[in-house]
């Protein structure tokens, strides 16, 4: 009915706040696991410890994030008045994860196109019928699927060891030993992530959201506990 005063024009989303850092998914036989960390930053400093960062869509859906905590909110409320809708349909039916993931991935593309990004990457993981599913999407409205997949910087550290320990008849317990593996060299390499992680899987049970956990680091390498300015480079 108005317009906007000049002094209060409607901004968005241009440069994340409190953001939280990688996340990882992996599928092996039987279901999918998902992990992010419980820290959210507040630019470089650790102001959340305990944020959960993973999200029950359905009974068989869920969804990690890394990106800013408000714009993940409002995903949250988007899933949640879809599923809404869907349950007042009544028609016994429920959405696959394929489908809420290719649902997200055209939210996103479509609020990068109105100039107001959703400042998320996603992943989106779900097992259903004997078949488990792993797919990503961005703010810039990009979708693919993958065996395993990471976020943030945890796709320059966590994807090459995935890479090469993944295995297509992986057991639940391997799965869980990778991601661990994968959070610790996030935890050594980002300075905004912590050992304090959450893990949760998808499997023909249901979803299953675990208690965070502390991962033990270890520190005592032997240029760690030296340093390297005897070597005359400068360094500690």
């Amino acid at each position: 009915m108005f317009a906007r005063p000049v002094d209060d024009p409607h901004r968005n989303t241009l440069r994340p706040t409190v953001t939280g850092t990688s996340a990882i998914g992996i599928k092996y036989k039987g279901g999918v696991m998902l992990a992010t960390d419980t820290i959210a930053c507040y630019g470089n400093w650790l102001r959340y410890k305990d944020v959960q960062r993973i999200h029950q869509v359905s009974q068989d859906t869920i969804l990690a994030m890394n990106g800013e905590m408000s714009d993940f909110q409002k995903v949250q409320q988007i899933l949640e008045q879809k599923r809404i809708a869907e349950y007042c349909m009544d028609d016994g039916s429920t959405q696959t994860t394929a489908e809420l993931h290719s649902f997200l991935t055209r939210t996103m593309y479509q609020k990068r196109c109105k100039f107001d990004p959703l400042w998320n990457m996603l992943l989106v993981g779900g097992f259903r019928d004997g078949e488990a599913y792993l797919g990503y999407t961005d703010l810039y409205g990009t979708g693919f699927t993958d065996n395993y997949l990471a976020t943030g910087l945890g796709m320059y550290m966590a994807l090459p060891l995935m890479r090469n320990q993944w295995t297509p008849d992986m057991t639940e317990a391997e799965a869980r030993i990778l991601l661990e593996t994968a959070l610790k060299i996030c935890y050594y390499r980002d300075t905004r992530a912590s050992n304090k992680v959450q893990i949760a899987r998808v499997d023909a049970t249901g979803v299953h959201i675990d208690e965070p956990i502390t991962l033990k680091g270890e520190w005592n390498h032997a240029r760690f506990v030296e340093g390297s300015a005897k070597a005359g480079d400068g360094g500690w």
